[in-house]
């Protein structure tokens, strides 16, 4: 016996197998884009990936140029700083030596120092004197100069020695902030 099934149970079977083919397809299809999706986010993060690896490797390099750059710049102002302190220690080793030379030779009476004791033409002394002889007609006296003892020349000597290395101190202080300023300022 062969059982006969109607027309619209064979109906209802085909409209199930073309839902089922529909679902299947759809399926199918979210798949595909899915799987399109994945691969073209993962090509865009590799761009990405590449892009920010380069802009790194940039900016670490020139990093590495500007950190070398300044070393170099720091190595050769501490050069040109090492040489203005030697030149310095050896000047203030010079104005010992011509200080503790000049301050014998005085102690000894080789260098005599000597001062005016009656102004010299243009003083006021001087000045004074030529009214007072105005009127006896004696005219100007040649100026008198008196030798200082040894000791206080010495002295004087070392006044003017310790002055003159504070004269050079202080030109050597300019020129080591002149250089710092113009390294400062470069750029």
């Amino acid at each position: 016996m062969i059982a006969v099934i109607p027309w619209w149970w064979k109906l209802i079977g085909a409209c199930a197998v073309l839902v089922a083919i529909a679902l299947a397809e759809q399926s199918y299809e979210a798949h595909l884009i899915a799987k399109g999706d994945a691969a073209g986010a993962a090509r865009v993060q590799g761009r990405w990936d590449s892009a920010e690896a380069a802009i790194k490797a940039d900016a670490v390099r020139e990093a590495a140029v500007d950190t070398a750059r300044a070393h170099a710049e720091t190595a050769a102002l501490q050069l040109k700083f090492d040489q203005l302190t030697e030149r310095q220690q050896k000047d203030r080793i010079d104005n010992e030596n011509e200080k503790r030379i000049a301050v014998a030779a005085a102690l000894a009476g080789d260098i005599r120092l000597s001062v005016a004791t009656i102004g010299t033409a243009g003083s006021s002394l001087s000045e004074a004197r030529a009214v007072e002889g105005a009127g006896s007609g004696a005219g100007l006296a040649p100026a008198a100069r008196a030798d200082l003892l040894p000791e206080t020349a010495a002295a004087i000597l070392g006044v003017a020695s310790d002055y003159g290395q504070l004269v050079r101190d202080y030109n050597s202080l300019l020129g080591r902030f002149d250089a710092a300023r113009a390294v400062c300022n470069a750029d």
